[in-house]
């Protein structure tokens, strides 16, 4: 549609573009975007209306002005999106940036997003629970008993985190609650069980619950001068990390388990070809629980294995930390390309999402955490790489966020031919006519 055929179908007043600003932070913020890019979003939305609302984002909520009217709306964020809201997002806001969608059926569409249910059941979600701690079982190269152990344990806790997402005054619970019982599990079944690295293994049932994706997104935000949003971020991912790590911690004390039984033994117990299948499995399992829509599978597998290996080879040739850092980059690179030049354009978080949260350091974190509550040196000094870990991938997205124009700028197929018929005219020789 037109400029005019928009605005003669919907004539949209300043209100309705205050709300569609609020609703499109909102959704954004639900999807995981940091501050900044939430902020450069919404400028380009108001410039592309030609309107002068202005929005101020935070982590969790929005102040958006309309400075003409006399006019403000405040809104809170809520839970994550899941990945197939992501993608509706991402397309609404889209169409609303070219004005290809009118002001009014934004609103209507980004409403509806949010409130629509998941289009995956809860058995096949449990299943993509257990799939995700299989996966990150596999990274880890758990031998064959502790892997077995990671999945069994993962399986009513999926029940439980599907259970609480639909009852939000218990969502602040989970994570120091499920991190209790996977860790009273584990060690139980470790003392019994002859299980090894119970401390590493306990953390692989709760890993969706461990906010390393918000440490980065948080240091983000600080580099970019979103003092407020980074900061805030920041301390509740540490006050998460510090709660499971105190449910690990008493769980441990409540078992009896000894020091010397919590040494990091993450090692050779499984072959290394069961690398191959960690960065598969863990994807499908993400697509699974995030409910991803079905045409975007294809893509999101080939980043996030790509990005697994990536990671895999430069770790050859650099510390694992900054070989982290540059494999995100090259991935969220990519997911902009892919979004870019491709017709359907799939959704870059959607796709993205799942490779970062493979290599995300938040579990070495949390046992890092859980190595200082627990008076263990050789897992506390695991803190180190985390933290240069997440500085190495918050500082390569930021890196590629400036690189991204450069990949996703499109050259029309009129100015390829240009420039292939002036290459032929130079190639002619001088003096003979083009007749």
């Amino acid at each position: 549609m037109t400029d005019a055929e928009l605005e003669h179908s919907d004539p949209a007043d300043e209100n309705d573009m205050l709300t569609l600003v609020t609703e499109v932070g909102t959704a954004l913020n639900r999807s995981s975007y940091p501050v900044p890019r939430i902020a450069q979003v919404i400028r380009g939305i108001c410039a592309a209306h030609r309107s002068d609302i202005v929005a101020q984002v935070f982590a969790n909520y929005l102040i958006v002005l309309d400075k003409d009217a006399n006019q403000v709306q405040i809104a809170n964020t809520g839970s994550m999106y899941r990945f197939d809201q992501i993608a509706d997002t991402e397309a609404v806001v889209h169409r609303v940036r070219r004005r290809q969608t009118s002001v009014r059926q934004a609103i209507t569409d980004l409403r509806s997003i949010a409130e629509s249910r998941p289009s995956m059941g809860l058995l096949i979600r449990g299943v993509g629970y257990a799939l995700m701690a299989l996966g990150f079982a596999f990274c880890f190269q758990m031998s064959l008993a502790a892997t077995i152990a990671a999945v069994v344990v993962s399986v009513p806790l999926a029940a439980i985190v599907l259970w609480a997402s639909t009852r939000s005054a218990l969502a602040p619970l989970m994570p120091v609650l499920l991190t209790f019982l996977s860790a009273l599990a584990i060690t139980l079944w470790a003392v019994h069980g002859g299980l090894e690295d119970p401390v590493r293994l306990a953390v692989i049932p709760v890993v969706t619950l461990i906010p390393g994706a918000a440490l980065a997104t948080a240091l983000i935000e600080i580099s970019a001068g979103d003092m407020i949003a980074g900061t805030a971020r920041l301390a509740y991912s540490l006050v998460v990390l510090l709660s499971m790590a105190f449910g690990l911690a008493l769980a441990i004390d409540v078992v009896g388990i000894s020091t010397a039984d919590l040494q990091d033994v993450t090692s050779t117990h499984a072959p290394s070809w069961v690398l191959g299948l960690a960065a598969p499995v863990f994807g499908v399992g993400a697509m699974l629980y995030f409910c991803m829509p079905t045409r975007l599978w294809l893509w999101v597998l080939g980043i996030t294995v790509g990005t697994f290996w990536l990671n895999q080879l430069l770790g050859k040739v650099m510390l694992s930390a900054f070989a982290g850092g540059v494999a995100v980059g090259m991935a969220l690179l990519v997911a902009w390309a892919i979004n870019a030049h491709v017709r359907s354009r799939p959704s870059v978080l959607a796709m993205f999402l799942p490779a970062f949260w493979l290599m995300v350091p938040g579990s070495m974190g949390f046992v890092a955490v859980s190595g200082v509550v627990t008076s263990d040196k050789d897992l506390g000094s695991l803190g180190t790489n985390a933290a240069l870990s997440l500085l190495s991938m918050a500082t390569s997205m930021m890196i590629a966020s400036v690189l991204a124009p450069m990949v996703t700028r499109r050259i029309p197929m009129s100015s390829l031919l240009s420039r292939r018929l002036l290459r032929l005219r130079r190639r002619r020789p001088h003096g003979r006519s083009a007749g």
